[in-house]
């Protein structure tokens, strides 16, 4: 009886690590559409309004969901207040803040602290053009997760499941 129980746990344990590792990427695909979506707001608004920093952040946030429309308030907010600090150090320290709590890799936070170190400094032109290049490392992120996701997203599952009856087997 007992151990019937420790099998059914030791293969639900391992069975919902390799989910935890499916909707890991999921999340994070979701995260990144969001700063895509989010991204693409702010190159429109700049290219067609010539409106403060903090309020294109600001308007952005209404319109984005979850940790992306948070970070995007609270950076407007910290431009809004005008501390002294730049826009770049502004950007970087609210991301850094709030890194947990996003299921964003390194890589991903590289490039979007990489891209708050164009805020503030070019012109409208430049900085449309830094947008898009942005946009363009976002998407290519995308797809590529994408095809991870197709390629491995039932592995993930499986390989929990099969590694959980692994470990019963060699217990037994």
């Amino acid at each position: 009886m007992v151990q019937s129980i420790g099998i059914c746990m030791i293969l639900a344990v391992t069975t919902l690590t390799g989910a935890y590792f499916c909707l890991r990427e999921k999340y994070r695909l979701q995260d990144l559409r969001e700063l895509e979506r989010a991204m693409v707001m702010m190159e429109s608004q700049i290219r067609f309004l010539s409106v403060p920093l903090s309020e294109v952040l600001e308007n952005i946030s209404y319109q984005t969901k979850g940790q992306v429309g948070m970070l995007m308030q609270e950076t407007a907010k910290a431009m809004a207040e005008r501390t002294g600090e730049t826009a770049e150090q502004i950007w970087e320290t609210v991301w850094m803040r709030h890194i947990s709590h996003t299921y964003l890799s390194v890589d991903d936070y590289q490039s979007i602290l990489r891209f708050g170190k164009t805020l503030g400094y070019l012109d409208q032109e430049q900085q449309k053009n830094s947008t898009e290049l942005f946009l363009t490392e976002l998407r290519q992120k995308c797809r590529q997760i994408e095809r991870r996701l197709e390629k491995n997203g039932r592995l993930y599952y499986s390989m929990g499941f099969l590694g959980g009856l692994m470990l019963v087997i060699v217990l037994l």
